[in-house]
């Protein structure tokens, strides 16, 4: 078993991979970075929780690598993967991070216990990819399982009635049918071509084969043993778990272990009561003191309001039209902010909330530069946010488009009669009774409803030229809920740049000619204050969601994380039907996996 935690034995070379380096320690370093489970998305959500407490997130991990990179006090960096659950943009943002450490004439390693496809396409753009004695490779090509939920919704006496505008959508699919469509075939199925082949040739090319060959031998790694693995090329060494035998050879006896990588160890909470207080209850306010890039964070559903963290039906957090706006006005009031970057992950979601952080960003764009930085997903109304900005970088695996429309309503007639509710419906005017619960739309009806969705359809393709401009020459082309791979989006001009928030932020001081050292970066919205927090937690938790707290952590313990997320990204966008008929959402109950997690 490899040891987690952080211990002192001097003939280890892990053991030195503890709380960083003292102020006393001497150079040369060489640098320690671990990846376990998730990294956090964004900024530290509370004011009472420090960066350190908080866990990494992708920007700290980013970070660490160009301290690394930059430093003169730096022989390299060691990376253990100790089988993280990153997603494919992050994994190619961190190779991006490896490639700068390289570039700068220092080494990088990369050892594990076991390597999946997703760990090998990271660690192949190393210097050395190393495997513990014993461990194991298995790479499994990706696999795609999609929950369709129109038989359990029968079963609690539940109909989903809705009308989606673009044939390729797929977003109603798996509430109304059984099995996909053929267009949403064709659809997901040219998806997934577009990330394997990425996947598979950028691995076989780190690993100096064709993809034709590193197929035969990935085929065959589950039976393999250690050696073997290593003698069919997919490895560079296997080595004990103290790496004192590789870390010599690449960097020589004489180095110091640094885990810290000049990130500190965040802020520490104040001995004096007047700042505790201010820290835990005043509303936290941008602090600027010379040029700034601000770095807009937006991850999850769209809704209407404020965001959350954790108010949805399952999700951990949605993206609030009225916390995004305020963030990009602080940004654009604040002389100090030259420009600004909004950093994207988002299936979409509400139509109307789309719109108005649009409107935003392009009020901001009328003073300021703002860029746009893709992560996992800008699809829907995430996309129709990106189309706000001046510039969009997205990595090669980001799933974009889904340019369409779903609206509707959920009829709930068999389930009040499974539980012996009768409703009696009282409407007056026009339309009163467009969206009662208990029947399905009538034709009359439903062609209301489709016109009003064309509007919102024909909306989203005008913010799309306007953002767009020439540079997508052929909207017909990609609309109507088609999907594109990062890759795919920069060649048919719906996004301009590969790369990821690193790439995104030095093209942006760029931009507005800052050098390296002559800004700063803030990321917004701010954390919580306690009262907000609080308000939050205790003013939007439903009872029955509470009484229900166990079932949902057995159910999401049995899907694995990645699928309950994107069951929980498609619930808590479609529950927003009960107070907006027309959502620009993704389907997003969708799991790609490598195979083995």
């Amino acid at each position: 078993m490899f040891y987690r935690s952080f211990f002192a034995v001097s003939v280890l070379a892990l053991a030195v991979a503890g709380p960083g380096v003292s102020a006393q320690a001497e150079g040369p370093f060489v640098g320690w970075i671990e990846l376990s489970d998730e990294l956090r998305q964004g900024p530290v959500p509370f004011a009472w929780v420090t960066e350190a407490e908080a866990g990494p997130s992708l920007s700290t991990v980013l970070g660490q690598m160009d301290h690394v990179a930059q430093s003169d006090d730096y022989l390299g960096l060691t990376i253990y993967l100790d089988q993280p659950a990153l997603t494919f943009a992050q994994a190619g943002a961190i190779r991006g991070g490896i490639a700068k450490v390289r570039e700068a004439g220092k080494k990088v390693l990369v050892f594990a216990e076991t390597y999946d496809l997703l760990d090998l396409y990271l660690a192949s753009s190393a210097d050395r990819v190393l495997l513990q004695k014993k461990g194991s490779v298995e790479l499994s090509g990706l696999a795609v399982e999609e929950m369709y939920l129109a038989d359990t919704l029968g079963k609690l006496g539940v109909r989903a009635d809705l009308v989606q505008i673009g044939k390729y959508k797929g977003a109603d699919e798996q509430l109304v049918r059984t099995e996909p469509s053929p267009e949403w075939d064709e659809n997901i199925n040219g998806l997934l071509d577009g990330l394997y082949a990425h996947l598979i040739e950028t691995v076989s090319a780190g690993r100096g084969m064709t993809v034709q060959e590193f197929e035969g031998k990935m085929a065959e790694t589950m039976a393999m043993t250690d050696e073997q693995v290593l003698a069919a090329g997919l490895i560079d060494g296997v080595a004990a778990r103290s790496l004192y035998e590789p870390t010599g050879a690449a960097f020589g006896d004489d180095f110091t272990w640094d885990s810290n990588l000049g990130a500190g160890t965040g802020a520490a909470m104040p001995d004096n009561p007047f700042a505790l207080f201010s820290m835990l209850f005043e509303p936290q306010k941008p602090r600027t003191r010379r040029a700034t890039l601000a770095v807009v964070h937006a991850y999850g559903p769209i809704t209407s309001g404020d965001s959350s963290l954790g108010d949805g039906f399952t999700s951990e957090s949605t993206i609030g039209s009225a916390t995004i706006e305020r963030a990009l006005i602080d940004a654009l009031e604040d002389e100090n902010v030259k420009a600004v970057l909004l950093r994207i992950d988002s299936p979409g979601g509400s139509a109307l909330a789309s719109e108005m952080i649009w409107q935003a960003m392009r009020e901001v764009a009328a003073d300021k530069p703002v860029f746009a930085s893709v992560g996992s997903m800008a699809a829907s109304g995430g996309y129709y946010l990106v189309c706000g900005a001046e510039r969009v970088f997205v990595e090669p695996t980001s799933i974009v488009g889904s340019i369409g429309v779903v609206g509707g309503k959920f009829v709930m007639k068999g389930l009040y009669d499974w539980a012996g509710i009768r409703v009696t419906r009282r409407t007056r005017g026009p339309g009163g009774d467009l969206f009662n619960s208990v029947e399905p739309f009538d034709e009359q009806q439903r062609q209301l409803v489709r016109r009003s969705m064309q509007v919102i359809y024909d909306q989203f393709r005008d913010r799309i030229r306007i953002g767009r401009g020439d540079r997508l020459t052929d909207l017909d082309a990609v609309d109507e809920g088609l999907l594109f791979t990062g890759a795919q989006a920069v060649e048919n001009g719906m996004a301009d740049d590969l790369g990821g928030l690193d790439a995104a932020l030095a093209a942006l001081a760029q931009r507005v000619e800052l050098e390296d050292g002559e800004y700063d970066v803030i990321d917004l919205p701010l954390p919580l204050s306690l009262p907000e927090y609080l308000n939050e937690v205790f003013g939007v938790a439903s009872p029955r969601l509470q009484a229900a707290a166990p079932e949902l952590a057995a159910l999401r313990k049995l899907l694995g994380e990645a699928r309950w997320r994107g069951a929980a990204a498609l619930l808590d966008g479609m529950a927003q039907l009960r107070h907006e008929p027309v959502l620009l959402l993704h389907p997003s109950a969708v799991h790609v996996t490598t195979g083995g997690r």
